[in-house]
């Protein structure tokens, strides 16, 4: 059990970092306000989740992603996804089924909710 507990706690915190710089309070991003986050669901194949990715880079703005952006660090795919995942989630009114989910919990304080 407490093997499982640090992977778990570097996800979280990870996440959280990826998506609190670049989210902010909830109600001044995207079009409209929408109840909780949608972020990355770790089953998900790390080849569909580059996959939507893709698609959705050719769909909107993604260089808070890229280089040099604000949301590139962490630059992994889990934290990419989870920013495209929320961003199609603010704009769109939809969180891409299989691979994200929405949480009530703000990512930005999921690393709290990973130490209790």
């Amino acid at each position: 059990m407490a093997n499982n507990i640090l992977p778990i706690f570097l996800f979280s915190f990870i996440l959280s970092v990826a998506l609190c710089s670049c989210s902010g309070d909830p109600t001044l991003r995207g079009k409209k306000y929408l109840d909780g986050w949608c972020v990355v669901n770790t089953g998900a194949p790390p080849d569909q989740l580059q996959a939507f990715l893709d698609y959705g880079c050719n769909e909107v703005d993604c260089s808070p992603i890229l280089p040099g952006g604000a949301c590139y660090e962490p630059n992994v795919l889990l934290a990419h996804s989870s920013w495209i995942l929320d961003k199609f989630y603010r704009e769109g009114g939809f969180c891409k089924e299989g691979l994200g989910y929405i949480t009530p919990i703000n990512p930005c304080k999921l690393y709290i909710v990973s130490l209790l």
